[in-house]
């Protein structure tokens, strides 16, 4: 597909008149079981003691058969591997129903929440808006119900959310243009003057963290120094690109640019580009002070399921479950004791790897969350004019 800035404008605009459209929610919820009653009630009720100190990946057998609950995920295959692969596994384990609900959309929690009519309890998002509205949408964890020392330092926790798996957002590269001097550095993907060819980058109105770190790192900016982020300077970086640049504004647009032979470099998401070699292209990732990010699971503010959603989320990152996670979504785990087995293709891209792990950089999402209006504006205004 071939997208021009004019479009990625009428997409970006029509995406955010979408969002203001979900406001409202589609599953019903059930009785809250085990889990018990929300705010000062919730407060007082007494955790079942096979509830506390657990760990992670294990849950008290059938101890939620009272419980219905929803797991809102980010949809598609992804979701439909996720909800066979641990979720129907906990339910079953567990005796709690759990009904699969989705795509998340902040819109939707937002209404569900501000009503006081909460029917999603574990939901699926990232860091930077799970932050951001940490205590408003999304309940503070208690951490004596989710065995976090399964989840290693250098993966991003937060008060709301516990990550479940891993990628970068990097630098991919066409191997056979480039097979005579491959590009090995981050710098390299904004000199096109020594690799001349179609640059991919984000298009979206609400940008990934690192489209600015991205950047700034090419210019030589250190790491430890990226924050605050200089927006202006970092927006000069890509205008070295000039006009051979095409937008994506979902994943599903990565994959296709990779696919169709329609950018030569693409600045994306790990999960997405082995899925075009799979059909014939063949990517390869410049790791070099790539961005290090995760998706997180988080429980919806007033939900009914608050306990549930807390095993849950501890049933998610045991290494038995993040192993089948992993197998099943391709994405690497958060749990290092997992094994999976990935094919040689999804391997390529596993950013838990101990030589691609030390040279990503984590971006500092609290400083995202404070500032998240201003920098998705400026971006928003950069990629549509």
């Amino acid at each position: 597909m071939t997208t021009s800035r004019a479009l990625a404008r009428t997409t970006a605009t029509a995406a955010l008149a979408a969002a203001a459209l979900l406001l409202t929610g589609c599953m019903q919820g059930g009785p809250a079981g085990t889990s018990g009653a929300t705010g000062s009630d919730a407060a007082e009720a007494p955790v079942p003691a096979a509830f506390l100190s657990p760990t992670a990946g294990e849950s008290p057998e059938g101890a939620l058969a009272d419980t219905r609950m929803t797991y809102v995920g980010f949809g598609g295959g992804y979701q439909d591997a996720q909800m066979s692969e641990v979720v129907e596994p906990f339910a079953a384990h567990t005796g709690a129903t759990v009904v699969g609900d989705g795509p998340a959309d902040l819109a939707k929690l937002r209404a569900q929440v501000e009503s006081g009519a909460v029917t999603w309890d574990t939901v699926e998002s990232s860091p930077v808006p799970a932050t951001a509205n940490c205590g408003t949408l999304f309940e503070p964890l208690d951490t004596s119900l989710i065995d976090l020392s399964a989840i290693p330092d250098e993966l991003p926790t937060g008060e709301c959310f516990v990550p479940i798996m891993v990628y970068a957002y990097t630098v991919f590269y066409d191997a056979q243009k480039y097979a005579e001097n491959p590009p090995t550095t981050l710098a390299d993907f904004f000199d096109t003057e020594k690799y001349p060819g179609t640059r991919g980058i984000e298009g979206r109105a609400t940008p990934s963290p690192g489209v600015y770190e991205l950047a700034l790192m090419a210019d030589g900016v250190a790491p430890e120094e990226l924050y605050p982020l200089d927006t202006d300077r970092a927006l000069g970086v890509y205008d070295r690109l000039g006009e051979d640049v095409k937008f994506w504004t979902t994943g599903a647009e990565q994959t296709q640019l990779v696919q169709g032979g329609e950018v030569d470099m693409l600045i994306g998401w790990t999960g997405r580009i082995p899925e075009a070699n799979l059909t014939g292209a063949d990517f390869a990732p410049i790791w070099d002070h790539g961005i290090m990010d995760s998706d997180v699971l988080t429980v919806t503010k007033g939900s009914s399921n608050s306990l549930a959603s807390h095993a849950l989320i501890n049933w998610f990152i045991g290494a038995d479950q993040q192993t089948a996670h992993a197998e099943g979504t391709a994405y690497p785990p958060v749990n290092p004791q997992a094994t999976p087995t990935l094919s040689p293709e999804f391997a390529r891209f596993d950013v838990t790897d101990p030589e691609v792990l030390p040279q990503l950089v984590k971006p500092d999402h609290a400083y995202w969350a404070e500032n998240y209006d201003s920098l998705t504006a400026t971006w928003h205004d950069y990629v549509t004019h």
